[in-house]
């Protein structure tokens, strides 16, 4: 029987496969083996040496005694022979033998008496072949032994013997032996896989072009041809892509042209949509799509006001520039988009005219959030520097009394002679809180005022401490308990003290009076990820409206109909300062989160 091609090809490779697996798994069965082997006997041999030096050391310390009679009482050479058995996870046992073979110590007691076997050395086994090698691991379940010759007094006394089961080298070795023949069973069927695969790649040519001419009587006529064979399939295939590249070459400058307007729209940040006369989409870019959250592009020829609905404002004001045949310009709308609240964008709208009809149209329309974000901090920006002027008159006005007040406390402390203990406690409470408040006004005109930070190493769980100690009492007096968790292994951070206590004490605050039923305010610290750690301030007050979070950061923004909106604007403006960040999550009725984030020092 003759084999074709195909046939020929699959037990060619078949045998090469064969040939491949057969000297890779001899080449990694010796290699494992010789390895296997060698480790065992360098584990004994290093076992053996440390066994004599423990029996040298008996001997030593048991000096006038009979050596014999010192090896086997000696504690510590028998607990060196008994860790000797777990060193190695082939090692069985391991004894002290006389010159006549007699076991004089043993890991096993019960044998010590005993004439010792005759065991083959490992040694001998070493200087086999790795077949041979395998052969007598996998069929001789012996004890190979490593001896190590014992002198006492320069004179031969014995033998260290350590034995090496086979069966535990044979079980060692069995993983890889399993290993190569799991190989061979999966490499021939993957072999006549690849076989029938190249085979198939080498009777397909012909199908190849006659599918390919099929292609080009269709109009495809990118179709390329397989040309780099140099018989006459080769040739054909050559004249038919010469064919296809004469007919694509006055197609690819129109394509290519189509392309690149394509990708410059494609890159604009405001939304392009083309219509025709029907006011159908016929192109979109992806900015479009986005702003609109509507798949224009996936919608071509379908009429704008479906795809919208006729109630859009978009759809109603593109329904009026073709009814006008006028273009409309910066028109403001209001479109859904994919938000909760409406999409802010001013809409451009063209006719395109041919002899005064209207044969399509142009949107264009622009996003206005980040006009609206810029306009927002330069509206900041303007607050903050009002505030600077106010707080300059604010801090003069205050300063003076509190100089004063300090002054005279000063000079009752020297009138008072041996004024009460509680009047003296009283003076220094009054005194620290006269100048916590001279803190505070030098903290608040930083919040508005460029200063250099007086940064140190600090402790944030330190800081929590003080700040709950500072607000215990008036949190004692509204019911409310302070639970901590913090790390105890958090690192420290670079920060200004006065500053972040402030800004602390201003979220503690917030959680307390949040909770006029009382509660429990929870300060927290963890560990985000490396460089980056967090402290929470949880309450279970009465939360944060949705339509609120984006707000409350706000400089004179309050909901307390006693705030002043200042109190989150310093916070907000300390962590800025301090290269941190603060986030909120908040539900009405169930209580508020405030997390703040810091690089460690």
């Amino acid at each position: 029987m003759t084999l074709g091609i195909r046939g020929k090809e699959i037990l060619g490779i078949s045998l090469l496969v064969f040939l491949i697996v057969s000297v890779a798994s001899i080449v990694h069965l010796s290699t494992t083996t010789r390895l296997v082997l060698k480790d065992a006997a360098e584990k004994g041999a290093l076992q053996a040496q440390q066994i004599f030096s423990g029996a040298t050391r008996a001997v030593v310390r048991a000096r006038g005694s009979r050596p014999e009679t010192a090896l086997g009482r000696d504690r510590e050479l028998r607990a060196l022979l008994d860790a000797s058995i777990g060193y190695s996870p082939h090692l069985v046992y391991a004894m002290i033998t006389d010159r006549s073979d007699t076991i004089l110590v043993h890991s096993e007691r019960s044998r010590e008496g005993q004439t010792a076997l005759p065991r083959q050395q490992i040694e001998h086994l070493l200087q086999m072949n790795p077949l041979q090698q395998l052969a007598v691991l996998a069929h001789q379940h012996q004890v190979f032994e490593t001896t190590l010759p014992l002198s006492l007094n320069d004179r031969p006394f014995g033998a260290i013997r350590l034995g090496l089961a086979g069966s535990l080298l044979w079980h060692e070795l069995s993983a890889a032996v399993r290993q190569s023949l799991l190989l061979a069973v999966l490499a021939f069927p993957l072999a006549w896989v690849v076989a029938i695969a190249l085979s198939h790649l080498v009777l397909v040519p012909l199908r190849q072009i006659a599918q390919g001419v099929d292609r080009m009587a269709r109009g495809e006529f990118d179709t390329a041809f397989a040309s780099h064979r140099d018989d006459e399939v080769g040739q054909i295939a050559a004249k038919l892509n010469l064919l296809g590249r004469q007919i694509q070459e006055d197609r690819s400058s129109l394509i290519s042209e189509k392309a690149r307007l394509e990708g410059i729209v494609h890159c604009l940040e405001d939304a392009i949509i083309l219509l025709n006369r029907e006011q159908a989409v016929i192109f979109a870019n992806p900015v479009a799509e986005t702003l609109l959250a509507c798949p224009l592009m996936n919608a071509a020829g379908q009429p704008l006001q479906k795809i919208l609905g006729e109630a859009h404002p978009l759809a109603e004001a593109v329904g009026e520039v073709f009814r006008r045949r006028w273009p409309v310009k910066h028109l403001s709308l209001q479109v859904p988009g994919d938000r909760d609240t409406p999409l802010d964008v001013l809409a451009s709208a063209y006719p395109v005219l041919d002899q005064g009809d209207v044969v399509g149209g142009m949107v264009i329309l622009t996003n206005t959030e980040p006009l609206q974000q810029i306009q927002s901090l330069v509206d900041y920006s303007r607050k903050l520097a009002d505030l600077g002027k106010l707080t300059s008159g604010v801090a003069h006005e205050i300063k003076n009394p509190l100089n004063a007040m300090i002054i005279h406390m000063e000079l009752l402390k020297q009138k008072l002679n041996n004024p009460p203990e509680e009047v003296v406690k009283n003076l220094e409470l009054l005194g620290g809180e006269v100048h916590r408040l001279d803190r505070v006004v030098q903290g608040f005109l930083r919040f508005v005022r460029p200063q250099t930070l007086q940064l140190k190493s600090m402790d944030l769980n330190e800081l929590l401490h003080e700040v709950a100690q500072a607000t215990d009492v008036q949190g004692a007096a509204s019911r409310i308990t302070f639970v901590f968790r913090l790390d105890d292994k958090l690192p420290p951070i670079n920060g200004d003290h006065e500053l972040l206590r402030q800004a602390f004490l201003n979220l503690v605050l917030n959680a307390c009076q949040a909770m006029p039923d009382g509660g429990t305010v929870t300060l927290a610290t963890d560990r985000a990820v490396e460089g980056v750690i967090r402290a929470h301030v949880i309450d279970q007050g009465t939360g944060i409206p949705a339509e609120d979070l984006d707000k409350i950061f706000r400089l004179y923004y309050t909901t307390k109909p006693d705030g002043n909106g200042i109190g989150l604007s310093l916070v907000y403006r300390i962590v800025q300062m301090h290269g941190g960040r603060i986030e909120v999550d908040s539900k009405v009725g169930q209580g508020t989160k405030m997390t703040v984030t810091f690089p460690t020092a």
